[in-house]
């Protein structure tokens, strides 16, 4: 794997892709990300990462790295536990803070990477029940909180 660093910060929905990483290129991806986190003091949910206008990673070799907002959480999570000594959980950093400190927006001059296996994005194994439960309900694929909100409101129209 290239030398990789974070670019940039872009939204969750651009036409970066996102890089089907190995297990080992996976955790060295996180802890590049975790740097760039912890020496520019982003503070943000993982509501942000997917819903902010610059909440994901863009990385030197042309790709996005998306997660879902509970592996979000768990990544700030982590940076903040060591930076402030706490124990901090991925509850901390799920759903939008008070305090959030957001990359600021930029021109990003860097084509998109195409060449590359790709995949919709990075989520736990909790993440993967929920989805596989509302899929097996014919919902289509989603992130968490979208399937969260659409059982919900299947859930209220059905009472």
């Amino acid at each position: 794997m290239e030398e990789l660093k974070v670019v940039g910060w872009v939204d969750f929905d651009s036409s970066y892709p996102t890089k089907n990483y190995t297990k080992e290129e996976t955790l060295e991806v996180l802890r590049i990300i975790k740097r760039n986190i912890a020496d520019n003091e982003y503070r943000f949910s993982g509501e942000e990462h997917q819903y902010g206008r610059n909440g994901a990673p863009l990385l030197s070799d042309g790709t996005c790295f998306r997660a879902s907002m509970r592996l979000f959480g768990m990544i700030m999570a982590s940076v903040y536990n060591y930076l402030e000594n706490k124990k901090y959980t991925y509850m901390d950093f799920y759903m939008s803070l008070d305090n959030s400190s957001m990359p600021k927006d930029e021109t990003i001059e860097l084509e998109p990477n195409l060449n590359v296996d790709t995949t919709v994005g990075y989520a736990l194994t909790e993440d993967y029940q929920v989805m596989g439960e509302a899929l097996s309900f014919g919902m289509d694929f989603m992130t968490t909180d979208k399937v969260l909100k659409e059982l919900f409101k299947i859930i209220k129209e059905n009472n």
